[in-house]
């Protein structure tokens, strides 16, 4: 990773960090929400990248099993929420449909404990916010999406597409290029709207969106 990348990527996770903290007021725009999964998909992948051109040849697999951990930790969280949900209202579909433990998911290949936590996912999806009663709000869920995408990201990469540091390389300037179109393209677009309406999100994305040049200390706004 050249000097130019190390300061997008560091813009990037900047970005990502507004997008962790604000996903209620971001999703007010629908279209923004889908472009989110995207770039952190991207980030996801970049990292990956990162980690082969490193000489890290046990980076990407270092690098699944940290999401996997995530997405069950999330999983098990939102389902056991479900779970005494259903009890309480007498639900008993859904109640077995939530009967999962982290245990029982570590043991699960890639695709299906991918397939399980989506279907998790998509239960709670379905109540909205009946759940915040019992401690899982309608951010909680969505950040559960967050982790499955994440985690889709890693297994779904072609085991060929990223093989040694030279193509790693390749990829890597890609990928960082993929997900700076996207911001500049899309979401740079979308956030204007919310310039007025949600003024402290609006100037938070901008300010991450500063590229700090990591050698000198300088600064600039990378549309410009």
């Amino acid at each position: 990773m050249n000097a130019q990348q190390r300061n997008k990527v560091a813009m990037f996770k900047a970005v990502k960090n507004v997008f962790d903290t604000y996903p209620t007021e971001l999703n007010l725009i629908k279209a923004l929400e889908g472009f989110i999964v995207d770039f952190d998909a991207l980030l996801v992948k970049i990292e990956a990248a990162h980690q082969v051109q490193q000489g890290n040849t046990t980076g990407n697999r270092q690098l699944k099993l940290k999401e996997e951990a995530e997405m069950i930790q999330a999983t098990v969280q939102v389902a056991g929420t479900m779970f005494v949900y259903a009890q309480v209202n007498e639900l008993p579909d859904l109640q077995a449909k939530c009967a999962v433990s982290a245990s029982q998911l570590e043991r699960m290949s890639d695709e299906k404990v991918r397939a399980t936590c989506l279907n998790i996912y998509e239960e709670a999806h379905k109540l909205g916010d009946a759940l915040t009663d019992y401690g899982k709000t309608a951010e909680d869920v969505a950040q559960l999406k967050k982790e499955i995408d994440d985690f889709a990201a890693i297994i779904s990469s072609p085991r060929s597409a990223i093989v040694t540091r030279s193509q790693a390389t390749k990829e890597l300037a890609i990928l960082t290029k993929d997900c700076n179109d996207l911001l500049r393209n899309k979401i740079d677009k979308l956030v204007e709207l919310l310039k007025d309406s949600q003024a402290k999100v609006y100037n938070t994305y901008r300010a991450a969106r500063v590229i700090v040049d990591l050698r000198g200390g300088h600064q600039h706004i990378d549309e410009e």
